[in-house]
C-alpha cells in the first residue's frame, strides 16, 4: 500500500508540475480569437509567398526551357502510348495530341532560337548529301 500512496503522489505532483508549466505557458501568450488566428495565419502566407516569389525569379530563359523539355518528354510518351493502343479512334486522339504537342515544341524552339538562347549552326552541305545517301539505300532495303 506504501508503495501505491508513493506512486499516486508521483503522479499528482507530475501532473501539477506539467500543469504548472502549461498554465504558465498560456499565460504568458495571448489569447487570439479563432478568426484573427486564421486571417494571422494567412497573412503570414501570403508575405511567405511574395517573399518565395522574390528569391525565386524565373528567367525567360528559365521558363522556356522548361516548356521545351516537356514538350520533348511529351512527344516521347505520346510515341511511346501509340505503340500500346489498339483502338483506331484513341489512337487518332493520341496522335493529333501528339503534331499538336510537336508543333508547340518547335514554337518554344524558335522562341529560343530567335533571341539566341538556343544556337543552331546549319549542318555542312556535303555531311546532308552523305547522310540522305546513307539512309536512303536502308529506307530502300526496309521497302523490299
Amino acid at each position: 500500500m506504501a508503495t501505491s500512496t508513493k506512486s499516486t503522489a508521483a503522479k499528482k505532483q507530475t501532473a501539477s508540475g506539467k500543469s504548472t508549466a502549461a498554465s504558465k505557458s498560456a499565460a504568458t501568450k495571448k489569447q487570439i480569437p479563432m478568426k484573427a488566428d486564421s486571417a494571422q495565419k494567412s497573412g503570414a502566407r501570403c508575405k511567405a509567398t511574395e517573399f518565395a516569389q522574390d528569391q525565386c525569379k524565373l528567367s525567360d530563359y528559365d521558363i522556356i526551357s522548361d516548356v521545351l523539355g516537356s514538350h520533348k518528354s511529351l512527344i516521347k510518351l505520346y510515341g511511346t502510348a501509340l505503340c500500346e493502343i489498339s483502338c483506331e479512334d484513341l489512337r487518332n486522339i493520341v496522335s493529333s495530341k501528339m503534331n499538336e504537342c510537336a508543333s508547340d515544341q518547335l514554337d518554344a524552339f524558335l522562341y529560343m532560337n530567335e533571341r539566341g538562347m538556343y544556337k543552331t549552326e546549319p549542318a555542312p552541305i556535303q555531311k546532308v548529301k552523305e547522310a540522305r545517301q546513307k539512309f536512303a539505300g536502308t529506307i530502300k532495303n526496309i521497302k523490299k
